[in-house]
């Protein structure tokens, strides 16, 4: 799935803004546009500039477009852009069925290869419209919910919460049994300066030099118990295209995402974890449920040192803060803040972490040195645009996500009084882009300025 981003992007990232000869592009790409439609494949992830559907856009683009005031800077959005909606309409093509009557998975791969560097070609910034990305949380519901007040009543059990989870970084934990470790062997890591030479600055790893970040800085994650479902294991679907957890395959999920911070674009690479479910601890227990995972997420300074971790769980549940910067001082949040982690967490540029599961709530509760003692399984590196073209039995291709970025078989009882905070389904996984982290206030994981909102 990597090769998704090699290939054709590679002469996005490259291809000159001159205008080229008319062509059927428009006609053909609204044809495309029209035939995933009509074959039900939607995508939350796979947003576009409204009236430019060869533009993908997200939280971070729309901030960049802000940013793009030079020529040079604009003509570099619009490859971004295009490259992205290279990403996001071929997984949604290779959804189609093989007897479409309009276009296979192969005549949809061949009009993208054609047409998005000409479309690209033709673009004029000025004319664009600005992205707006729609936030995750669902206004009518807190309406419906009378908010105000609810938020207010809810102040003391988010207190609760933040008490409970600083306390397990605080008790004895849990005594790990066994740990799964990321391959090795990769090149060493690139600094992201050296691959920031770009107009808008943006730290830009190809595909090799991605992959050896991504080894370079995947953390060992240690189990306190073996049950399956304490595992982590490969995404798949089933015959009903219910997702099932291979655990015979440990994986871990990865792609990189950018964020703003002290007037630079800082790189941050994502790790996640999945496993089969989240147990029940009593009749009563609205957290537990089919599917669970751990998100974790490594923020790099320019020279490749980290400036700071943070961790949510794939509901956006449970946001947690891991300093290492010395300079970093958590800013005063509005509504209900993340989990400070009480100590300074290694660089994993100079070592190998271990993140420590509780067994069943998978909460993490430690980060901590590797022990070589464990007995240590490997896991594989995965991105996460797999998830959202998954092969089935039949041999058509599915995702794991909804239309809206759900995973409906993952729902949890606690949707049931939680919905006046306004997070649709609060405690279902959910796929990237779509991880509203705050249930007091607006906030989300992927939001550009988060660094500068968590930290003065």
């Amino acid at each position: 799935m990597y090769a998704i981003r090699n290939g054709l992007i590679a002469l996005l990232l490259s291809l000159p803004l001159t205008g080229l000869a008319d062509t059927d592009c428009e006609t053909g790409f609204f044809a495309l546009q029209q035939a995933l439609k009509r074959a039900g494949i939607h995508d939350a992830q796979a947003k576009t500039l409204p009236g430019y559907p060869h533009l993908g856009v997200n939280r971070w683009l729309a901030f960049l477009q802000q940013q793009a005031v030079t020529v040079p800077q604009q003509q570099q959005w619009i490859r971004l852009a295009t490259a992205k909606a290279w990403r996001d309409q071929t997984l949604l093509a290779l959804r189609l069925p093989e007897d479409n009557a309009t276009f296979t998975p192969q005549a949809a791969h061949s009009l993208l290869k054609a047409c998005l560097p000409v479309l690209a070609a033709r673009t004029d910034f000025s004319t664009l419209p600005q992205a707006q990305i729609p936030d995750s949380y669902a206004t009518w519901l807190r309406v419906a919910g009378l908010y105000p007040l609810t938020a207010w009543l809810a102040t003391g059990s988010i207190n609760d919460y933040h008490q409970e989870m600083t306390a397990r970084f605080r008790e004895p934990a849990p005594q790990p049994r066994q740990q799964f470790a990321p391959p090795v062997g990769a090149s060493a890591p690139v600094a992201p300066n050296a691959v920031a030479r770009n107009p808008l600055h943006i730290p830009l790893p190809d595909n090799q030099q991605l992959q050896a970040l991504m080894q370079h800085y995947a953390p060992v994650l240690a189990v306190a118990d073996t049950q399956a479902w304490n595992l982590p294991g490969r995404v798949e679907l089933d015959d009903a295209h219910a997702p099932v957890i291979n655990t015979a395959e440990p994986v871990t999920y990865t792609w990189q995402s950018w964020t703003h911070f002290r007037g630079q674009h800082l790189l941050q690479l994502n790790y996640q974890f999945w496993f089969s479910q989240r147990p029940k601890n009593g009749w009563l227990d609205s957290y537990a449920g089919t599917l669970d995972g751990l998100i974790w997420r490594v923020t790099l300074k320019p020279d490749g040192q980290v400036l700071f971790y943070d961790s949510i769980h794939p509901c956006g549940c449970y946001h947690k803060i891991y300093p290492v910067d010395p300079t970093l001082t958590l800013a005063q949040i509005k509504g209900d803040k993340p989990v400070l982690y009480s100590e300074r967490v290694a660089d994993a540029r100079d070592q190998r972490l271990a993140l420590l599961l509780e067994p069943n709530t998978h909460y993490l509760v430690r980060v901590t040195r590797v022990d070589d003692g464990l007995p240590t399984s490997p896991y594989s590196l995965a991105d996460a645009d797999t998830l959202r073209a998954l092969p089935l039995p039949d041999g058509s291709v599915g995702s794991l996500f909804n239309a809206g970025g759900l995973v409906p078989i993952s729902k949890r009882g606690e949707r049931f009084f939680l919905w006046p905070m306004g997070v649709p389904s609060a405690g279902a996984m959910r796929q990237p882009g779509e991880h509203a982290v705050a249930f007091k206030g607006r906030r989300h994981f992927d939001e550009p300025t988060l660094a500068e909102t968590l930290f003065e």
